[in-house]
Parts: C-alpha cells; structure tokens; sequence
C-alpha cells in the first residue's frame, strides 16, 4: 500500500519498495491502478489493444473544451497528429535553437541576470520555454503568459486526483480566457501561415477544409502543459547538477555535454511521472487480475529507474551509456514533441552557462520538488557575481 502523500513528497524509494513487493498496486485514494516495473509500464503504454488513453471521465474534457491529443485513439488522434508532426523534425528544431529558442534566452538572461540572483525556475527557465515554445506555436512572445497560465493551472488539475473541487473551479475560469487564441485560430483559418497551428487546421486536408475548433482548441490548449515542460526538464537538470559537483564541473568546462546531461535528468527525475490509461478488457498484469474500464498510472518515473534495467539508477550520471528510456513515453503516443523538449531545455541551460559560468545555488536554497502525475523540481534560487556575468 502506498499513499499520495508519500508519492507527491518523494515517489522513488516507495517505487522501489513496489517494484519489489508490489510491482501493480491499488492505490485508494487516487482510484487508480500503479504499475512500477519497466516491463509492465511498457506493456501499458505500448498495448493499445487493452489500454487505451481515452479517459471520459477525466477533467481534462472540460477544461479543454473537448478531447486533448493525448486522449484521442484511432483516426482521430492519428489525424490530428500527422497535421503538425514534421514541425518536430530534427532539422526543423535545429533552425528553430538557432532562430527562436538562443535569442529568446539570451533576452531573458539581460533581464535576470542584472540582479544577481533569482528563482531560476520561475524567473529564467519558465519563461524561456513558454515564450521560445509560444513563439514557436505561432501566438507569439504575447502568447506565452496565455500559454504559462494554463500550464500552471492544468499541471494543478492533473495532481489533484479529485481531493480539492475548488482545483477545478478555479481553473476553469483561467482555461476560459482564450479570447486571445481563439481569435488567432479564426485568423489562421481565413489566412494560413507556416506556424503550428496554422498546420494544425490546414495540414493533410485534401480539399476537405480546416478542421474544426474542436479538434484544434483542446489541443491547443492542452499544449499549454507542454509549453512549460521544457523550463521543468532544465531546472531538473541544474538541480541534478547540482548534486554532482564534479558533473557541474564537467560540464561548464565542455557545453557540449549538456546534451547527455539533459537526457540523464529526463530518465532520473523528469517533469513527467505517471502517464494515464484505461483498461478496455479485464487483464492479467504483474500477477494483478484489473477489471475492464479501470484507471492505470503507469509510472515512468518508476521505470527509469528499475534496477532491471539499469545499473545504480537512482544515481544522475552524465556519462551512462546511453539507452533508450521512458521519459517521453512510448508506442503511438510518445511524445511527439520531444526534440523540441530536450532543445529548449538544453538551450537554456547552455546560455546560463555560457552567460553566468559562476551561478551557483544560494546559501538558504533547500531543494523543494514536489508532485506525483506531473513532478517539478521547485524554486531553484540561485546566485552569482554580477561583476563576472557575460553580455550577449
């Protein structure tokens, strides 16, 4: 048995409790099914035929408007998909690091760094990715307050599991204000440009005409969590660094391997830790008999660091050997946006290199991460010499 207080404070030493005692375990108060083992989450995420990521009965349906991307199956979420898939190529998130994601860091730092101290999460990695990503999308640097704010509130609604009504209330009113997006989606419809979202109504249409506000704004604003994944996925990282001053130091002596450090942070404490699924038939799972139509968490966060599969896992290590994890799911609705995730996240920890060699955690910095479903490493106060910082 394990409680969500125990998960949201620190998940992974009652994960390896679980993996060994209780690989599928019920969990009362999320009503949920958690799996823990690699190959077991695997299995759920890649079996479509017995798990599917529909979920009516989540949230998620009202406050978007309509069905996310992530809880579409079959035609539907194959057809929204393909319509801005190629925006993720790895060429095309090349040009955009080099056009969008550096500058916009680089603006970001001229505005923080003066101080010579701050919240790195809040002040510098929140807002590089949401207005890199924002900008991205196609709304715009103006977009990506819009964008913030209903990832903050989503990522709320997504731990709650239900306990606090007021949650959903009050972010209901927050996803209702998207006069902003909804007019810019009009726009797009009549007069089509090369953005996301522009894709995302027009792509693959064959003379059918745009799609419609159903099948783009829950996605669009579903996204929103997405916007700010990648500020989540650089202050792991740092946080990461952090705790292995010698890796620190590798690092500021060769950026090039931020690249490494950024996809070892992913696997051990990503921004993303349960990802849901419904059962479509009784299955046998883990040696658990689960009813059909039943909530699974499957646990990446877990899975990435099952002793199984790889050595000394709860250890943040640069140079592992490079395998294939969880941290952007897998099977058809792995994230289609991970190059741009790992990109973004990169990109700002390479200018705050680059520009503040010396930042270093602040005397009265204790680390905070919080959450389960979605986990965040917390505020990440930071200072430096301000006579030494680098002008872009």
């Amino acid at each position: 048995m394990v409680t969500i207080a125990e998960l949201e404070t620190d998940p992974y030493p009652a994960y390896a409790r679980l993996r060994r005692d209780e690989p599928v375990s019920w969990v009362p108060e999320a009503n949920q099914w958690l799996v823990t083992r690699w190959r077991d989450v695997r299995t759920v995420l890649t079996d479509t035929e017995r798990f599917t990521t529909d979920q009516p009965a989540s949230s998620m349906h009202a406050l978007c408007g309509g069905a996310p991307l992530l809880f579409r199956e079959g035609p539907s979420h194959r057809d929204v998909r393909e319509a801005f898939r190629h925006d993720y190529d790895p060429h095309r998130v090349t040009d955009y690091v080099d056009t969008v994601a550096r500058p916009v860091a680089h603006r970001v730092a001229d505005e923080v760094f003066p101080a010579g101290g701050a919240d790195l999460a809040a002040d510098y990695f929140e807002p590089v990715a949401a207005i890199a990503t924002a900008t991205h999308l196609g709304l715009g640097p103006e977009g990506a307050d819009t964008m913030r704010r209903w990832g903050r509130v989503l990522t709320g609604v997504a731990n709650n599991f239900g306990r606090d009504p007021a949650v959903d209330a009050d972010a209901a009113v927050v996803m209702a204000d998207d006069a902003a997006v909804t007019s810019l989606v009009r726009r797009l419809r009549e007069d089509p440009d090369r953005s996301v979202i522009s894709h995302l109504l027009h792509a693959n249409r064959h003379g059918d005409g745009a799609r419609a506000d159903a099948d783009v704004l829950p996605v669009l604003k579903h996204i929103g969590l997405s916007v700010i994944e990648p500020g989540w996925l650089a202050g792991w990282t740092l946080a990461a660094l952090w705790s292995a001053p010698d890796q620190l130091a590798a690092v500021r002596d060769d950026r090039a391997l931020l690249g490494a450090a950024v996809y070892e942070a992913l696997r051990w404490s990503g921004p993303v830790g349960v990802l849901g699924r419904r059962t479509t038939r009784p299955v046998r799972l883990g040696g658990r008999d689960i009813p059909a139509d039943t909530t699974i968490a499957a646990a990446i966060a877990s899975a990435n660091r099952d002793e199984a599969e790889f050595t000394d896992p709860d250890r943040f290590d640069l140079h592992r050997d490079v395998r294939t994890h969880l941290g952007f799911g897998v099977g058809p609705h792995g994230c289609p946006a991970h190059p741009l995730v790992t990109a973004t996240a990169r990109t700002a920890l390479d200018v705050l290199v680059e520009r503040m060699p010396g930042v270093r955690p602040a005397p009265t910095w204790r680390a905070a991460p919080h959450g389960w479903k979605l986990r965040l490493p917390g505020p990440l106060d930071a200072v430096w010499d301000v006579a030494a910082r680098k002008v872009s």
